[in-house]
């Protein structure tokens, strides 16, 4: 049996991306308007997968049957010429400039959207905010319905394009505006559907108090939610596993570069501890041997009968001594060494607890 959520990183399988619906109806609202966006978020968070999504989609989203749409992420470029470079060459062109640029799109005839991913980096690197306020700016210019027909000699080149781009962190400050859609936690129905998509047909779904406490151990972050659940899932194969414990471990050891973890991740160790028992075959003989003993010490409040049993015992001890002797005195001096023993034992008990 594979576990199907070891594959992590950007959804790239369409039939895998579910949720975001408020997140995609503000970026196809924004695009459909023709202005260029940036989705932000920490990591983790989903903006490659969601910026993918749009690649792959927006087309049909946005009705535009003929839309060019290209991703590129910019974490694996040098320089913003070879982002030009790219697209132009996609185009049918060969020079790497935006004027080149801004002519492929008026002679492609076609709607074009330019998807960026990474772009912290290439700010990082010192080129990104030139290369987004330029797209921007092109993005700001198009015409919307365009469909290649030229306009008259000296007028303005005509051309579609919608631009966004994903960055990690908070949008920087552009001489060009751009629309920011920042993406949240998940909510508990896109959270099931995220996890379900992964499962084969048939498959045994999380049941919905696994769910809640996967959302409670991720804090509705995508990346955080897919590796819990793969530690969960890990308990269908090995009955045993501490899943939990080697969750919280993971996260501990690999936390993500800004995005802070879950409070859950802190909290509750020794319910761990309750939750995650090894079997009984794992302990040593001198543990069971505690662990029973513990065990049968530790009532819960409700059946705890010892304050009973210490009121009425010695009584009852002294009737039957009285019974078997026929005499009162002999009854009294055993109910009454009863009594002195339950005092002296309250005593002792008192002493440990302080």
């Amino acid at each position: 049996m594979t576990n199907p959520f070891g594959e992590r990183g950007r959804i790239t399988d369409p039939g895998k991306f579910v949720g975001r619906w408020r997140e995609l109806g503000a970026a196809c609202e924004q695009l459909e308007r023709r202005r260029p966006l940036l989705l932000y978020g920490p990591s983790g968070s989903g903006r490659s997968s969601l910026l993918t999504h749009l690649a792959q989609a927006a087309g049909a989203v946005l009705e535009i049957p003929n839309l060019n749409a290209f991703y590129l992420d910019l974490a694996l470029l040098p320089d913003a010429t070879t982002t030009y470079s790219l697209i132009v060459r996609a185009l049918g062109g060969s020079e790497p400039t935006i004027t080149a640029l801004e002519r492929r799109l008026a002679a492609n005839g076609r709607p074009v959207l330019i998807c960026l991913d990474g772009v912290e980096t290439a700010i990082a690197a010192g080129w990104g905010e030139e290369l987004l306020e330029h797209l921007g700016r092109l993005a700001r210019r198009s015409a919307p319905g365009y469909h290649g027909v030229a306009g008259p000699n000296g007028q303005r080149m005509t051309y579609d394009l919608m631009v966004v781009g994903a960055i990690r962190g908070t949008p920087p400050l552009l001489s060009e505006p751009f629309a920011t859609v920042r993406l949240g936690p998940l909510s508990f129905a896109e959270a099931r559907m995220l996890l379900d998509s992964y499962l084969d047909e048939g498959e045994t779904r999380f049941s919905v108090d696994e769910v809640r406490e996967l959302m409670a151990l991720s804090a509705g972050q995508p990346a955080f939610l897919q590796r819990a659940a793969y530690h969960l899932y890990e308990t269908r194969r090995r009955p045993s596993y501490r899943w939990r414990k080697a969750y919280r471990a993971e996260l501990r050891a690999d936390p993500p570069v800004d995005n802070p973890l879950p409070p859950a991740i802190f909290e509750a160790e020794d319910d761990d501890e309750a939750n995650d028992d090894p079997e009984p075959s794992e302990l040593l003989p001198n543990e069971r041997q505690l662990r029973v003993r513990r065990r049968r010490v530790q009532l819960p409040p409700g059946d705890d009968l010892r304050p009973l049993i210490a009121a009425v015992g010695p009584l009852l001890a002294g009737l039957v001594g009285m019974q078997a002797s026929n005499s009162w005195s002999v009854g009294a001096a055993i109910g009454a060494a009863g009594y002195l023993s339950v005092i002296l034992w309250n005593w002792r008990q008192q002493d440990d607890r302080e």
